[in-house]
């Protein structure tokens, strides 16, 4: 009898707009419920019998127990996904994100929101492998446009998230909150596993240990992606001194006092203020990532950080609740393109074979300065006053244009590269 050849499987076909839609819809689950977690711990607590003097403290306990964990691991993250595939790095985050919603929301005492939180240590990592896989798949004429798409998760989250969990949680209470963001961050690992197909690849035979040491004598040793990386250092630096002190600074142009809690008619200002910038961060993100790939990413990064340092600086001297609203929406626009033009730039000038290493070290810069720039903006506060400490930030910020201008390489524009639609 003849052997009858067993016919060879093809491996399935890596479709740009199906993984771009996935990872967007991962970013926005993921940001979401992050978002309720930032905006409504306090209020959590209280319901968990906190007594209200402990608060702030746990409050503040709560928001970094996740990155002592968080930090130390994320460089080993990108080599991982070389050495074992993208994919079960990207759908880890997603079921440790489920899991830990659900402890939330099942919480007897702070003690296990706090083994909640600290479980978000193990789920950083999954953005820069993300874009990495994206930026691989996509044609070069749409890779800044894919980035930025799906980029624009978050900030689609930012803008809708506190207006739409406040509904929830008023309606239902947070523990339903909570389970919510449980079952909606499950359903985002289940169509990763059905629907993410990574396009074969050899895995790196290199340890993990060793990939991961590489990618940070990367950062350090290749000119351009350390400068890249100091560029968007200062950026998210001035951002996170301003971000937390924005609800204090519009109290104080009510004509009010900073208070030490904020409440009633302010608490909605506070809401649509930010809400607006969110909205124009969720347009700018994908408008700005589409003029990198007509125009040039480094045109489309230096127009972001020059807008959005001009709308921090705006903000900061708004002598009304209005004038405030219209930088914000300034500043929400340039930020939208920042993050977006970062990882296409680095995308463009990282090596192949340790791309998803090195952008998966791309958002250091920015969860570095979430330590560092509350600090910072508290110490200036206490020496020169709000309005003195918000328009020091906006400097920082702004000073990464300049930066950038100087020290980033010129890329050629996707469009000037051709190879796809």
């Amino acid at each position: 009898m003849t052997d009858v050849p067993l016919p060879t499987q093809r491996p399935r076909p890596t479709d740009w707009r199906l993984m771009m839609t996935l990872f967007l819809f991962t970013g926005l689950a993921e940001s979401l419920a992050f978002g309720h977690f930032q905006a409504f711990t306090p209020l959590y607590l209280h319901e968990l019998h906190v007594p209200a003097s402990q608060i702030p403290a746990w409050t503040g306990f709560l928001g970094m127990i996740g990155f002592i964990l968080g930090i130390p691991l994320l460089p080993f993250w990108g080599p991982l996904a070389e050495r074992v595939g993208r994919k079960p790095i990207i759908v880890r985050s997603a079921v440790i994100e489920a899991v830990m919603f659900l402890i939330a929301s099942q919480a007897g005492s702070p003690y296990a929101l706090a083994l909640a939180r600290f479980l978000s240590g193990f789920v950083m990592g999954n953005t820069g492998v993300m874009l990495a896989l994206q930026s691989e798949v996509s044609p070069p004429k749409r890779v800044g446009l894919a980035i930025a798409l799906v980029s624009a998760g978050p900030s689609i989250a930012i803008a809708a998230g506190p207006l739409l969990g406040g509904l929830v949680a008023t309606s239902f209470g947070l523990r339903s909150l909570f389970l919510l963001d449980a079952a909606l961050t499950a359903f985002s690992a289940l169509l990763l596993m059905l629907f993410l197909h990574e396009p074969p690849r050899a895995p790196n035979p290199a340890s993990t240990g060793r990939l991961a040491l590489g990618a940070v004598r990367d950062v350090l040793g290749i000119p351009p992606v350390r400068n890249l990386f100091l560029v968007y250092f200062l950026f998210s630096l001035g951002l996170s001194a301003i971000q937390p002190f924005l609800p204090l600074w519009i109290h104080v142009l009510q004509g009010r006092p900073a208070p030490a809690v904020l409440h009633g008619p302010t608490a909605y200002i506070v809401g649509l203020l930010l809400t607006l910038g969110g909205i124009a961060m969720a347009a700018g993100t994908p408008l700005l990532g589409w003029l990198g790939d007509r125009s040039g990413v480094r045109l489309a990064l230096l127009l972001s950080l020059l807008v959005n340092g001009v709308g921090a600086a705006g903000q900061a001297a708004a002598p009304n609740l209005a004038q405030f609203a219209v930088w914000r929406m300034v500043q929400g626009l340039g930020q939208g393109g920042v993050g977006a033009n970062i990882m296409t730039t680095l995308a463009r000038i990282a090596p192949p074979e340790r791309r998803a290493s090195l952008m998966n070290l791309g958002l250091l810069p920015q969860q570095v300065s979430w330590f560092v720039g509350p600090l910072l903006g508290t110490a200036l506060t206490q020496l020169y006053g709000l309005q003195a400490m918000l328009l020091a930030a906006a400097a920082v910020a702004f000073l990464s244009w300049p930066l950038a201008a100087l020290w980033l390489p010129r890329l050629r524009s996707a469009a000037d590269e051709g190879g796809g639609k």
